[in-house]
């Protein structure tokens, strides 16, 4: 399969028009992994110049962090391909001009021309949703990952005891993460509680959700990565 197959097979693809005006990133592949399509999205999210012309090239050759992953996302590529199966993984890594650290839930699917033959692979990504179990108890609508806190209203020590306060670890199991003593997270815990107006780690608990704070995690916990999840059969 080569490039001209590939692009004759995107003038009769209706989505294109989608992609262009989607603000989520989209793009489109060959099957030898080289970009026939990227629309105004993946360029922002990636950074990646105005100039520089991704048509052509594959993920090693563009000039973002994202290229040290390039032989596994063309293992998934030749996966999506072979199988006619989608491949859905998590990406984590450095977005925009600001350069975030940023988790996008990205899937590729198989892409077939109209003799039913493999010419390729879309894949789409955007930042992932979150629920956690109180969100899903109260029936509020899924939101983003966060990578910086909604306010200043505590210190960064502070911080990543809420991140794992909401993952209901103990003030011992919290001291033992952050190499402090249970009653130095209790302490902590008392300080944020007088802080959030509230008396119990209950009602902690629901500031944080009302708040925000339930969507944070501090960066130093996730790491730029790669991480694949179970496929399912797809294709468009």
């Amino acid at each position: 399969m080569n490039n001209v197959k590939v692009k004759a097979s995107l003038k009769s693809f209706p989505l294109v028009s989608i992609m262009e005006r989607s603000d989520d990133i989209w793009g489109i592949k060959d099957c030898e992994s080289r970009f026939i399509y990227t629309n105004r999205a993946f360029r922002e999210f990636l950074n990646i110049p105005a100039r520089f012309k991704i048509e052509g090239k594959r993920d090693e050759q563009l000039p973002t962090p994202l290229a040290e992953f390039a032989s596994e996302l063309k293992k998934q590529d030749q996966e999506t391909i072979k199988s006619g199966q989608r491949v859905t993984l998590i990406k984590t890594h450095f977005f925009g001009r600001e350069q975030k650290l940023e988790p996008y839930l990205y899937e590729k699917f198989p892409l077939y021309d109209e003799k039913n033959e493999c010419v390729g692979t879309v894949f789409y990504g955007k930042k992932m949703d979150f629920i956690s179990m109180p969100q899903y108890v109260d029936k509020l609508t899924p939101s983003v990952l966060a990578l910086e806190p909604p306010s200043d209203l505590f210190t960064t020590f502070e911080l990543k005891i809420v991140f794992h306060v909401l993952q209901s670890l103990s003030a011992k199991e919290i001291g033992k993460k952050l190499s402090r003593s249970n009653r130095t997270i209790e302490n902590h815990l008392q300080t944020m509680y007088r802080k959030s107006d509230v008396n119990s780690l209950p009602e902690f608990k629901k500031f944080c959700n009302k708040t925000g704070f339930d969507r944070y995690i501090p960066q130093e916990f996730i790491r730029p990565r790669i991480q694949f999840m179970e496929s399912r059969r797809a294709s468009l």
